[in-house]
């Protein structure tokens, strides 16, 4: 197909999917599959005024591109919660697109990006080189979080591009993985208010390793709960619900009224995990 009949189809797809995210309020990911790969776009004015490079290979970034937002539900939730002093960690910032729209609140505060993946991080970095004005506010975090320190293998998923994990082998790519309370216990953040962690299933592993961090801070927790994460994992996501809440933690969905979840579920693709400490952060948002 020439170039030019691949871009106005790009683009009409584009205002198709744009259209349904205002309509619907959903994201337009399931719209990816349509979009050729390997196209080279630059979003302007992604989440106010940055920019941010996209390959359309990238799922994430193809549904940047097709809706001009990333996930509207975490976005909505951020913009909601977030102050201009936060500090906030984005656990599997992936190429920036949720670490952007933090840096669209935090102004005095400081946003650390968490990505072992060097292919994904590199996106990332040149994606914050884009924006300069958020050099000391944003800081880049090459390193994996899990229960403890150790060295782990990071494997790139071919089919859904800029995803990964990691794994205990001696193939792939070989990563740093540290606990989040050692991590702080070095780097000493004044504080951490918010995190976002979407790390592909090792969401558990990576609490467990940052219960001081919980019981310090107290921080608001976005975290992914896409039961197919959890499939081949030792634990279940009630598992992290009980974890949770075993710390005093409230566990609610993304979306207001933000009402409870049962630990039996049925679970949202994300969860909020609420300290009683931060319930007029909550109370906020009704």
């Amino acid at each position: 197909m020439p170039q030019i009949l691949i871009l106005l189809y790009s683009q009409s797809l584009q205002i198709l999917v744009k259209l349904f995210v205002k309509l619907t309020g959903r994201g337009g990911g399931k719209f990816v599959r349509f979009l050729p790969k390997s196209q080279q776009h630059l979003v302007k004015n992604y989440a106010g005024n940055f920019q941010l490079q996209v390959d359309t290979t990238y799922p994430i970034e193809a549904s940047v591109w097709l809706a001009s937002t990333y996930d509207p539900t975490t976005t909505r939730f951020l913009q909601q919660v977030l102050r201009v002093d936060d500090v906030f960690l984005d656990i599997g910032a992936n190429c920036g697109a949720i670490t952007l729209v933090a840096a669209s609140i935090i102004e005095t505060g400081k946003i650390y990006a968490f990505e072992p993946g060097p292919i994904i991080r590199s996106r990332l970095q040149s994606n914050l080189d884009l924006n300069s004005s958020l050099k000391d506010i944003v800081q880049v975090v090459p390193l994996g979080l899990g229960q403890q320190r150790c060295q782990l293998s990071y494997f790139e998923d071919q089919t859904y591009r800029g995803n990964g994990g990691l794994f205990q082998n001696d193939q792939g790519t070989t990563v740093e993985v540290l606990p989040l309370d050692e991590w702080v216990a070095q780097e000493k953040p004044k504080k951490i208010d918010v995190i976002k962690l979407d790390v592909e299933g090792m969401e558990y592993d990576v609490l467990l390793g940052s219960k001081t961090v919980l019981t310090t801070y107290y921080p608001i927790i976005y975290f992914e709960t896409l039961p197919g994460f959890f499939i081949n994992k030792p634990y279940s996501i009630r598992t992290i619900y009980e974890f949770l809440t075993s710390l005093g933690y409230v566990i609610v969905g993304p979306r207001e009224p933000y009402t409870s979840i049962s630990l039996d579920g049925p679970y949202p693709a994300n969860s909020v995990a609420i300290h009683p400490t931060q319930r007029h952060r909550l109370e906020r948002l009704n």
